[in-house]
Formats: C-alpha cells, sequence, structure tokens
C-alpha cells in the first residue's frame, strides 16, 4: 500500500516564518493543503478533476499537533494518504518529518464532497476508486463537536480580500485559522507557540465580507494555556468557523 502514501519535501522560506525565526502555523498548514491537492491530482480526483463534474472538496475538519517549529532553512517531507471514508466524509491524514527523521507534525482532517450548483454534499464512497485508502491514522480523532465561547474575552475585525481566496473563490481554510490566532493579545503570541489546533469549519467567507473572530480561555487537559474560538461573519452573524487551541 505504499503507493496510497504521497511524500514531497519543502523548505521553510524566509517569508514563511514568524519574529523568532520559526515557521508560522499557517505556513505548515499551507504544506498539508499543497500536499494533499498534488496526491489527490495523482489519484484522479483533485479539485480540477472534480470542478470538471460540478464538484469540488470542502475541509470540514482539521486537528493538527506540533511537535517542533522547524526554522528558517529547514527541509522538511510531508507524507499524506486517505485513512478512510465513510459516506459523506473522507479521512486524510499527514506526518512531518524534519531531515532527520524526527516527528514535527502529526495531522488528521475530514473532508467532504460538494455538488457546486446544488450546494449538497455528495457521498465519498460513491466518488472514490476502490483500495484508495490507507486505514491508518497518524492522529486518531472521531472529530466530535467543538464548543463554542460563553464569553468574548478576546476579539478583533477581518476583511477577507481578494489574497485570502482559494480555487473554490472562497476563502482558504488557513485564513481562518489566521483570523482566530490573531485575535489573541500580542504579548501573549509573543511568548507563546499554538500546539494543539482543531477547526471545524461551517460556512464560506468571500471577498469583501467582514468577520468578526471571538476566543475565550479556558482550561488546557494539559495544563497549559487554552482557548476556544469562534469566527462569525460580521454582519449576518453567521458562523464561519469554530476552534479550539492549546499553547506551550
Amino acid at each position: 500500500m505504499s503507493e496510497l502514501v504521497y511524500r514531497k519535501e519543502y523548505r521553510v522560506h524566509t517569508y514563511e516564518v514568524d519574529v523568532r525565526a520559526a515557521a508560522r502555523p499557517v505556513a505548515l498548514l499551507n504544506y498539508l493543503q499543497d500536499a494533499a491537492g498534488e496526491h489527490a491530482a495523482r489519484l484522479g480526483f483533485s479539485v480540477a478533476d472534480l470542478l470538471r463534474r460540478g464538484l469540488t472538496w470542502v475541509l470540514s475538519r482539521n486537528h493538527v499537533l506540533v511537535h517542533r517549529y522547524p526554522r528558517v532553512g529547514e527541509r522538511l517531507e510531508v507524507a499524506t494518504w486517505p485513512s478512510g471514508k465513510h459516506g459523506y466524509y473522507a479521512l486524510r491524514d499527514f506526518e512531518v518529518g524534519g531531515a532527520g527523521g524526527e516527528a514535527v507534525l502529526s495531522a488528521t482532517t475530514s473532508w467532504m464532497v460538494i455538488d457546486v450548483g446544488r450546494k449538497q454534499p455528495v457521498k465519498v464512497d460513491e466518488l472514490l476508486k476502490p483500495g484508495c485508502v490507507l486505514e491508518k491514522r497518524a492522529l486518531p480523532d472521531a472529530f466530535g463537536s467543538l464548543p463554542v465561547p460563553s464569553a468574548t474575552e478576546h476579539e478583533a475585525r477581518f476583511r477577507a480580500d481578494s489574497g485570502h481566496l482559494d480555487l473554490n473563490r472562497h476563502v482558504n481554510n488557513a485564513v481562518y485559522v489566521h483570523w482566530a490566532l490573531e485575535a489573541l493579545p500580542s504579548e501573549f503570541l509573543g511568548k507563546r507557540r499554538v500546539v494543539d489546533l482543531e477547526v471545524s469549519y461551517r460556512a464560506e467567507a468571500f471577498r469583501g465580507e467582514e468577520v468578526l473572530s471571538v476566543a475565550q480561555a479556558v482550561a488546557g487537559g494539559d495544563g497549559g494555556p487554552a482557548f476556544l474560538h469562534q469566527i462569525l461573519n460580521a454582519v449576518s452573524g453567521l458562523e464561519l468557523a469554530r476552534l479550539r487551541t492549546g499553547w506551550e
């Protein structure tokens, strides 16, 4: 089943790091997204393949554990594979390692296929080829419902622009994470790094829309800082995403 695992190397560039010369979380998410897209194309069900059939992929859930943050100039290897499919959901997992083979990141994701015209989900069992799943999870997660903040302790507003859009013409999934983290105080972000990131994507955002990012501190599972986040359309109040983050 080794052909079901796709591997690609990446180098951490200067424009992908923070003030501490470590890769930004969004850069790591982009590596995963890029590798997943290339592998899907090799398997015959990329976004471009699906759009020709009036369909597209939509990311539903994302859970990432960062074991350590790579620094500028480091070379990484991303390994990814389809890890399960059932009904309307397809799973894809990831492992990222450093040049010496040490673990950098583990992740699992859940995806839906949407009929573009009808805006309705399509069963992935009817779409994906037989034998295209390697039933191995890099990060076990049943993707239960994430809680929402019960109070707003931190908030920030953003406007979606053309640089935030992807092939589906809506805001790319990694941008939601950026908006969530940017709602936290600068002094906190300067001292801490997010190491456990869970995202539930609820609705689309489009160019020109104003979004509201709110966060609330909660007890972390390992005693470290943790937050619940929610991204909303600032005008309609429509929920766009909810997140849970753990920090070191």
